[in-house]
């Protein structure tokens, strides 16, 4: 196992100034194995994003808002400055580090675009590529089952989608297409893999041809640069922005010409089809029926479990639906001053007993054959203080501001973000995360190019799938956040009929135990009756007795 102060060693020993570590590996942006995660084998930070700047004699760990308390607590905050921001690793650097400095990168970690910012904008220093691998091995290749997800649940065949792409090549006039990420050459393939904990893409890239030939490189990448001797003074298409730096360097030795061209299946993949739709929302009703299982449990027994047994009570629930294939991330369940910790885990050492008078907080999801889930709940334990109904229904309020939008076609996901953050603007809050992400069908829980982010500029589109999460959290008290999945849909208004709205996927009802009515507009009141009669409606023919009681009371008007 490497350590900061061997690769500190290293550094002197070379003559560079610093090592830029990202948590991804060749595979950019996809979940990783534990066991590749370096910045969690450096410092102990676990997170699921985050960067790390080594230098000589000091070291920063870059987080956003997400995890800046998980951070805090994680790291030896002698050895390591945990840096909260926004900033991409060049601008940090553009607005950090003034002296001239020679840094160290793994060109397989990094994407063209990237490390070509790097070295256009920041000529002050100097980027080298760590062909020693000073860092070890960032690829496990550990055993898993792949299998094809049957057209009953994608709707569409490999061979048809192979197709759309292949005009796409001959249309750009290229000889092939490499196709560097995972959740496209999953949904390109039909294929799916068991080495991810819940995320069931297939860790590949794939080399289209013109002419429709596939061929994908799983574990051993040595067989694309053979495979690529075919390609000598011919040009291959990738996205700069997704495609590894080591394979310019590659493709480069092999004389190949390289154009840059958007992958088209991120949008294609982005609006679900009809038979993915139908899934997804075959897979809530399911889902939803587990969660009720369980809130209607937790009602009765939240004075014998701890947050580790609201993770084992959900998942045993959850496990008895029809597809079920398992959870769509690990499942956060937060007390009380642990749901302040936007992306808290419980373990062994933190894991609190559930009693008093407080919030527990619980964001979980599922992978279904034939959809994804992810929702939130924070819930009444105890007797709720009136500061706490305040913040729940402020948070509501922001929630249903996105939730009821009406809004034209092609409208930014910025924008619906400021819809959201302008209700707890009004009382000085605010959240340190997005909106709202995007959803996979069966693929990644986080998947875009749509979010509702401050930063996100990509154009809505009706059958995208969407997170609606606004939050509002008080450090060392408690933490609240209310999330559906929706889809967005045609809406037709007096004036126009191109406008789009968000319909929910989710099917569980508020906690109507800590809403204050007398904070909520008519139209607000409107809506979550809608909500709770909808929850209600798709839900009761169900449930049991018992808990077709516990679903009525919990869904009733207000």
């Amino acid at each position: 196992m490497t350590t900061l102060a061997e690769i500190q060693k290293q550094l002197i020993s070379t003559n560079f100034d610093a090592y830029i570590v990202t948590r991804n590996n060749l595979f950019l942006g996809q979940d990783i194995l534990n066991e590749e995660n370096k910045i969690s084998e450096l410092t102990g930070f676990d997170g699921s994003s985050g960067n790390l700047i080594i230098f000589r004699d000091k070291v920063f760990l870059l987080v956003d808002g997400r995890y800046e308390l998980q951070a805090q607590n994680q790291v030896n905050k002698d050895i390591i400055t945990v840096v909260c921001t926004r900033d991409s690793i060049g601008t940090w650097i553009q607005n950090n580090i003034e002296t001239p400095t020679k840094f160290l990168y793994n060109s397989w970690c990094h994407s063209i675009s990237e490390v070509d910012y790097w070295k256009r904008s920041l000529i002050n220093h100097e980027f080298v590529d760590d062909k020693s691998d000073i860092l070890g091995e960032r690829v496990i290749k550990a055993e898993a089952e792949i299998f094809e997800l049957e057209e009953q649940f994608c709707g569409i065949t490999a061979e048809e989608k192979i197709s759309y792409f292949t005009k796409f090549i001959n249309d750009h006039h290229l000889d092939a297409y490499l196709i560097c990420e995972c959740d496209c050459v999953s949904w390109l393939m039909n294929l799916r893999s068991s080495l991810i904990k819940n995320t069931p893409i297939i860790r590949a890239f794939a080399l289209v041809s013109a002419q429709g030939e596939v061929s994908l490189f799983v574990n051993d990448f040595s067989t694309l640069a053979s495979e690529l001797e075919n390609y000598k003074g011919k040009n291959i298409g990738v996205a700069y922005n997704r495609t590894p730096k080591r394979i310019q360097f590659l493709m480069k030795d092999k004389h190949i010409w390289l154009n840059n061209i958007n992958n088209p299946i991120i949008d294609w993949k982005s609006q679900k089809n009809p038979v993915e739709i139908s899934g997804f929302k075959n897979a809530h009703i399911r889902d939803g029926l587990a969660v009720c299982k369980f809130l209607h449990w937790l009602e009765n027994n939240n004075e014998t479990i701890d947050e580790l047994g609201v993770v084992n009570k959900l998942f045993e629930y959850r496990k008895q639906g029809k597809n079920f294939y398992s959870d769509s991330f690990d499942t956060i369940a937060a007390f009380a001053s642990n749901g302040a910790i936007v992306h808290y885990h419980p373990s062994e050492k933190t894991n609190q007993q559930i009693c008093g008078d407080s919030l527990l907080l619980i964001d979980s999801g599922a992978q279904y054959y034939d959809g994804t889930t992810d929702i939130t709940r924070t819930i009444a334990i105890g007797t709720p203080s009136d500061e706490m109904k305040q913040n729940y229904t402020q948070v509501l309020k922001a929630h249903i501001a996105v939730a009821s939008a009406l809004f034209p076609q092609n409208t930014a996901g910025s924008a619906i973000d400021t819809l959201s953050r302008a209700q707890l603007w009004k009382l000085g809050q605010e959240y340190a995360h997005g909106t709202g992400h995007g959803v996979g069908h069966f693929l990644g829980v986080h998947e875009g190019p749509q979010s509702l982010s401050a930063k996100n500029n990509i154009p809505l589109k009706k059958d995208m799938v969407l997170s609606i999460e606004p939050g509002f959290y008080i450090e060392n008290e408690y933490g609240i956040r209310l999330e559906n999945l929706a889809i967005i849909e045609n809406a037709s208004t007096l004036y126009s009929e191109n406008m789009l709205k968000f319909t929910p996927l989710t099917v569980v009802p508020f906690d109507n135990r800590l809403i204050n009515k007398d904070m909520l507009s008519e139209n607000e009141i409107n809506w979550l009756n809608d909500y709770h009669k909808f929850v209600f409606e798709t839900l009761s023919p169900l449930c049991d007795k018992e808990l077709k009681i516990w679903l009525q009371k919990s869904c009733k008007m207000i």
